[in-house]
């Protein structure tokens, strides 16, 4: 799973662990959207959108995998 590989490879490669906000919900309760973003440190290395908190972050580590060449 990305977020597993993710962390893994910052963890032995920059020594931080990674952090995962959500920066954005939108819509009614039953249909929510979060936009969620992926940190190292102060810096954002990528965000996902999904319909839960989790899809949202796994699109996330996904995208930052690709963005960091890991």
């Amino acid at each position: 799973d990305p977020k597993s590989v993710f962390q893994e490879k910052a963890q032995e490669k920059v020594k931080i662990t990674p952090v995962y906000k959500v920066l954005k919900e939108w819509g009614p309760d039953h249909a929510k959207n979060f936009l969620v973003g992926v940190f190292l440190n102060d810096e954002l290395v990528a965000t996902g959108e999904g319909s839960s908190k989790q899809e949202a972050e796994l699109e996330a580590a996904k995208k930052a995998l690709k963005i960091k060449g890991w």
